[in-house]
């Protein structure tokens, strides 16, 4: 499916706007901190983890804010503090850049790991009965 946002990686818009993060490692401590989760052998919310999957390999951006308290924040995804914490434990989102006119804000992309991630739930989603993909919707 083609992108469907002009903040691409690298490209156009994307170059624009963001800046270079000055300290990676001190964004990922404090997003891991503050959103920390156990790792486990069954991924919570499985539907709604595979539909942001989907919406951050569309193009859109997760964006951390706040330095003190932080927030997640993902367009049509109110939720996404639920999930948050999976997606920087497991590091299915990387560092994209931050916000030029406020470096409490960094933006996140999907990384390799989500893309992979991303494939490996479509072909699990599709091998699903129409059944079981509500029992997954309604139960996680």
């Amino acid at each position: 499916m083609p992108r469907d946002t002009a903040f691409l990686a690298g490209c156009g818009a994307a170059g624009n706007t963001m800046l270079p993060v000055p300290a990676p490692s001190s964004v990922w401590l404090r997003a891991r901190r503050e959103f920390a989760v156990r790792r486990v052998e069954q991924l919570p919310l499985r539907a709604r983890l595979l539909d942001m999957l989907d919406h951050l390999n569309r193009g859109h951006m997760l964006a951390l804010m706040g330095s003190t308290v932080p927030q997640v924040w993902l367009d049509g995804y109110p939720d996404v503090a639920l999930l948050a914490g999976v997606l920087f434990t497991y590091e299915y989102v990387q560092i994209a850049g931050r916000h030029r006119e406020n470096p409490h804000v960094v933006y996140f992309t999907l990384s390799d790991a989500g893309q992979r991630k991303l494939r490996e739930g479509r072909a699990w989603w599709n091998g699903l009965s129409c059944w079981q993909r509500l029992r997954v919707r309604l139960l996680g």
